[in-house]
């Protein structure tokens, strides 16, 4: 047994998720190891060749998409998107105009409809009868003032991609990702996925794990990561492709494309938090840049990362919903610092005095969700509703959650105070409150009292 082999097992035991798969790119060649249980229905085991919905690391194969159509001179970053989809409109006067295809990429564009869910259909025109529904959906902040992890910039994108190439966005990845870099095993369709052994996901319940009642989101927001269904295998393949030093990799954009997407564009709101390139997310460990990306689904959470200057990659796959991201956590730890050599990876510093915890109370508001930060007693109390049924489908509302502002800016679990924060604070709104809360890489604003 390999100990990338025991890692794995040692993990999925730890965490209680069902099952896990893991590949590892390194010196040009691939290492996988699987455990456990890739669906608790039919009791099917967890192997190396088990596909899964790769979620919003989708939006990274998107961006390639774009990028190869930017290589062809069909597409231009820089461009408004109007351009490409005059018909565009936006709720608040003057930002449709003012939305650059950049925007859709870097996470900046502001629109407050990240998890805009609707039931538009499935199909080639899923996509098409989406973009309307932005109509009605306000800003959170100005193209390009912010970082703020959205969903519809790359739905944008998907949408651009389908009227410069004429095929629907399913197509064109087939066309010019999947078949240019021989991906055999990555799809669209649970049509497809039948045919192969298939991960379902799961999440906690009463007794134990509790297979989910779905398996795909809507086809809508397939370009920011809701249908693509791959294996570890085609991921790796696909990520080396943005290996410059990798030796043997396929390639399917040039290298100054591949440079683009890794370079620093745009500032995470608490910089040391983080950056964004095109798509990838940057994260600093000293001197050296890791481009990572999670994708969720419903019960399964994926994570892959990638040291451009050294040609390695990691590509990991869970299907425990919540009990997923300890794993992927203490996978990290042992990949990125064991494996890799990389050091402690760059934070903001919270050593300096807090708040009173009377500076975040208030109500927090983004598309779908609501916050309350109110007290409790000698901390903070937390508590985030969905007010979307579609994005709460499925899933109940998360449990308050006990905080205690740390440094100037930050907020930590009042009851796991070694974690690191739970969130930032970023601005003022004028009242001695903050403007938004900076939580899980989205901006959320203060909208009044509790």
């Amino acid at each position: 047994m390999t100990e990338l082999q025991e890692t794995v097992r040692e993990l999925v035991a730890r965490s209680g998720v069902p099952g896990a798969v893991v590949g590892v790119l390194e010196d040009g060649r691939v290492e996988t190891a699987a455990a456990g249980v890739a669906n608790l229905n039919s009791g099917v085991e967890m192997t190396p060749d088990t596909l899964f919905l790769t979620g919003s690391i989708t939006k990274v194969w998107t961006t390639t998409l774009l990028m190869s159509l930017v290589e062809q001179d069909l597409v231009d970053l820089d461009s408004p998107v109007r351009r490409y989809l005059p018909d565009l409109v936006l709720r608040d006067p003057g930002v449709a105009d003012a939305l650059l295809v950049r925007h859709l990429v870097t996470h900046s564009t502001g629109i407050d409809a990240s998890d805009l869910i609707a039931d538009v259909g499935d199909g080639d025109a899923a996509i098409a009868n989406w973009v309307p529904l932005l109509r009605d959906v306000g800003q959170l902040f100005a193209p390009g003032e912010y970082f703020s992890y959205n969903n519809a910039g790359f739905v944008l994108a998907g949408r651009i991609i389908e009227v410069v190439t004429g095929e629907s966005f399913a197509t064109a990845m087939r066309h010019r990702v999947f078949a240019p870099l021989g991906l055999e095993r990555s799809m669209f369709t649970a049509k497809e996925a039948i045919l192969h052994r298939t991960a379902i996901g799961h999440s906690p319940g009463e007794g134990g794990m509790v297979p989910s009642k779905l398996f795909m989101l809507p086809e809508c927001l397939g370009p920011a990561g809701t249908t693509l269904i791959t294996s570890v295998q085609d991921t790796l393949t696909f990520v080396a492709s943005h290996l410059p030093t990798h030796p043997a990799a396929k390639r399917l954009l040039n290298p100054e494309s591949v440079d683009r997407m890794a370079a620093h564009h745009l500032d995470f709101p608490v910089p040391e938090t983080g950056s964004v390139g095109l798509s990838w997310l940057r994260k600093q460990y000293g001197d050296r840049v890791a481009l990572t990306h999670g994708g969720g689904s419903y019960g399964g959470v994926a994570m892959v990362g990638a040291l451009p200057d050294s040609g390695t990659a990691y590509i990991a796959y869970a299907n425990g919903g919540a009990a997923s991201m300890p794993f992927h956590q203490d996978l990290a730890e042992a990949l990125w610092h064991d494996r890799f050599g990389l050091s402690t990876l760059d934070a903001p510093d919270v050593s300096g005095p807090a708040p009173a915890p009377s500076r975040y109370h208030g109500r927090y508001v983004c598309w779908g969700c609501e916050l309350v930060i109110t007290d409790d007693g000698d901390a903070l109390s937390y508590q985030a509703r969905f007010t979307d049924p579609v994005l709460g489908r499925n899933r109940s509302d998360p449990p308050p959650v006990r905080l205690r502002p740390v440094g100037e800016h930050g907020l930590a679990m009042a009851d796991h105070p070694n974690q690191p924060p739970f969130g930032y604070s970023v601005g003022d709104d004028g009242t001695g409150h903050p403007e938004f809360l900076f939580l899980m890489d989205r901006l959320v604003r203060r909208v009044g009292d509790s």
